[in-house]
């Protein structure tokens, strides 16, 4: 199980990064189309979302290869960590009743930082010894 994690890591990552960056352009809400923060058409809608995917799908093989540094550099653990509280970010985004600041959502947050501090203590003591 590890191992396939392992070697499936570049690309989930690439779809965490890719995920969490297309919540930062639009959303869909039950009322409608969100863009930078305003409502949009529905023509405007068409626009964002396909400008948004062909943009992201050029800047894809680059975010692959980000994400084979990451993962050449960082711990798993840390890794872990950071799909956490990048899946809490996005599941909170998406939801639009959702807040980013109740305690159920700050503890997930609070347990993907500890998986973060506690590969890189872990990396670093493995270094140091």
């Amino acid at each position: 199980m590890f191992e396939v994690f392992a070697e499936q890591s570049r690309l989930m990552l690439t779809g965490i990064i890719i995920t969490f960056v297309s919540t930062l352009i639009y959303k869909v809400t039950p009322t409608g189309f969100k863009s930078a923060g305003k409502y949009r058409t529905k023509e405007q809608a068409v626009v964002i979302y396909l400008a948004a995917a062909v943009i992201l799908g050029l800047f894809t093989p680059f975010i692959y290869e980000l994400s084979k540094l990451i993962i050449a550099y960082v711990p798993i653990l840390s890794i872990i960590g950071v799909f956490v509280i990048s899946a809490n970010f996005i599941i909170n985004q998406s939801v639009p009743t959702w807040r980013h600041t109740t305690p159920k959502t700050l503890g997930i947050y609070g347990f993907g930082l500890l998986l973060v501090v506690l590969g890189l203590l872990l990396f670093t003591w493995k270094i140091g010894s």
